[in-house]
């Protein structure tokens, strides 16, 4: 059972919890490619390399034949858990079955876990077949003593462009931000009123729908060293998340702890950066 529980035991009045402040949802599962019902370890991501057509200069030549570029990325899965247990006793202690908030609390931990996993593979290496992949200097833009600025912002839409990787190719762009950042584009002096009135920033103090060609999402959850941040902007083709189980959730008696109740939650997920084209890492100064 919880080693903390008897904190929730009470005199006559409580009847029931309150969740502390955390994030209880996953921000950016929506934000990336699902591949769902993934069986055994791993499934690979099979990518079609970039053709290039010749000029036929010769009556009556050959057809040619020329070879089509291919490459593999794999998503490995991972299995994550959350558990407990709630004494019988306890419930007569509390006044209230703490059960169902339990299991709320442990949906909530791994809805986290799937934006640390997404998070990972953004900046992280890529198992290919010829091992594994880096994001390349290319696909980063240094800290240079400053926050996430709107100078950062238009550089990395221009990466995209560059890429093909933008709107134009059809992708959907999406920035991850934190409160440091936002906290820096607000008191950005170089920002227009109409920057600020795309963005609703004025009205909210917060970055909703898109604004500089991005879908804003925030994350507390961005890595960081020192005092750098990473924030991580992307196209929704360019990282997959694998799934072989979604959250399950299990509540019953245990007949080897007095058949008192158990109550215990898992998924089974993976997460794979399929082009380095397609992401860029963003270090914003995070004092």
């Amino acid at each position: 059972m919880s080693q903390q529980i008897t904190e929730a035991f009470v005199q006559q009045f409580a009847d029931n919890f309150m969740h502390v402040a955390q994030q209880a949802t996953s921000r950016l599962e929506s934000t990336v490619t699902l591949e769902p019902n993934i069986v055994g370890m791993s499934k690979s991501v099979n990518r079609l390399g970039q053709r290039t057509a010749t000029r036929r200069t010769q009556r009556h030549g050959d057809t040619p034949i020329n070879d089509q570029p291919h490459s593999t990325r794999y998503v490995d899965l991972y299995d994550w858990e959350d558990g407990d247990m709630v004494d019988d006793q306890d419930k007569i202690r509390m006044l209230v079955d703490p059960t169902s908030d339990y299991v709320k609390a442990m949906v909530s931990s791994l809805n986290r876990a799937k934006d640390d996993v997404i998070i990972s593979s953004l900046g992280g290496s890529s198992r290919a077949t010829t091992g594994g992949i880096i994001l390349p200097a290319s696909q980063k833009i240094a800290v240079g003593g400053t926050g996430l600025t709107k100078t950062k912002i238009i550089q990395a839409k221009k990466m995209f462009r560059l890429n093909e990787a933008d709107e134009e190719g059809g992708e959907e762009l999406f920035m991850v931000y934190h409160a440091q950042a936002l906290n820096d584009i607000l008191a950005d002096t170089t920002l227009t009123s109409a920057d600020f009135l795309a963005a609703q920033m004025l009205q909210s103090g917060t970055l909703k729908g898109k604004w500089m060609g991005f879908t804003w999402v925030p994350s507390e959850r961005l890595p960081k060293s020192g005092a750098t941040r990473f924030c991580y902007a992307y196209a929704k083709s360019g990282v997959v998340l694998g799934t072989g189980a979604d959250i399950q959730r299990n509540v019953g008696p245990d007949p080897g702890k007095g058949f008192n109740v158990r109550i215990y939650a898992k998924m089974s997920i993976g997460s794979v950066r399929v082009e380095e084209e397609k992401v860029v890492e963003i270090a914003a100064n995070d004092p």
